[in-house]
């Protein structure tokens, strides 16, 4: 049991370096700073050094909104840190490889399901979401999802609306309208969540251009300063 255990947070360690090594490489080769990025996707510079460093686990939503700002495809974050093979038609993931990434809060944990097949931008992954308070911030990214209750009572908050879903329930929603979802009364709750990015969505590019932009206007005010 003890040895399971080890091999589990092992294997959690590995995917968490990995996911931190791949939004840190894009980064780099968008030239953007650890500042101006965590200022994109709404995140504190402290806490997206730890994800880049593979030291935290961050939410589904905020790891999706990277994904969009630094034009990466999600099936790039959530890749094996073994590598995989991209040519074949098919996923396995077997159940002891799925293994529950927890976020900084522990509001809730995640794990990776059989998708994100060569190409294709379906994710998807099962969530469980704890009983503590729920959690202000609202998340938005590039593409679609759909989330299906499968145990418990979930609250799902899109835009300035707030639905009750109970088990059974599912909803469909455009990801670029600020949502959250936390479990309802004293018990936690179970999702399937399938996600899709359809190619590099207009989200992404406007984001890519107003951080562009504001990156020009500071380099032509700077050498005209030195004039």
């Amino acid at each position: 049991m003890v040895s399971a255990e080890v091999g589990r947070r092992a294997r959690e360690a590995a995917r968490l370096a990995a996911i931190g090594a791949v939004i840190r490489r894009a980064r780099s080769a968008r030239g953007l700073t650890l500042d101006e990025l965590a200022g994109m996707v709404g995140l504190s510079v402290t806490f997206l050094s730890r994800i880049e460093r593979g030291l935290i686990a961050c939410s589904i939503g905020n790891l999706l909104e990277i994904a969009g700002v630094l034009q990466v495809q999600p099936a790039e974050l959530f890749a094996d840190v073994e590598g995989e093979d991209r040519t074949r038609a098919y996923r396995v993931v077997r159940s002891i490889d799925a293994v529950p990434s927890k976020g900084a809060d522990a509001n809730y944990a995640w794990r990776k399901l059989a998708s994100g097949v060569g190409e294709q931008r379906l994710e998807t992954f099962q969530l469980e979401l704890s009983a503590k308070p729920r959690r202000p911030t609202l998340v938005a990214h590039p593409g679609e999802e759909m989330c299906f209750v499968l145990e418990g009572s979930v609250e799902f908050q899109v835009g300035d609306e707030t639905i009750a879903l109970e088990r059974g329930d599912s909803i469909h929603l455009r990801s670029d309208v600020p949502h959250m979802a936390w479990a309802r009364g004293s018990g936690s709750a179970r999702l399937l969540m399938v996600t899709s990015i359809e190619n590099q969505s207009a989200i992404a590019v406007e984001w890519w251009s107003n951080i562009a932009g504001r990156k020009s206007e500071r380099e032509s005010t700077a050498k005209g300063r030195a004039k």
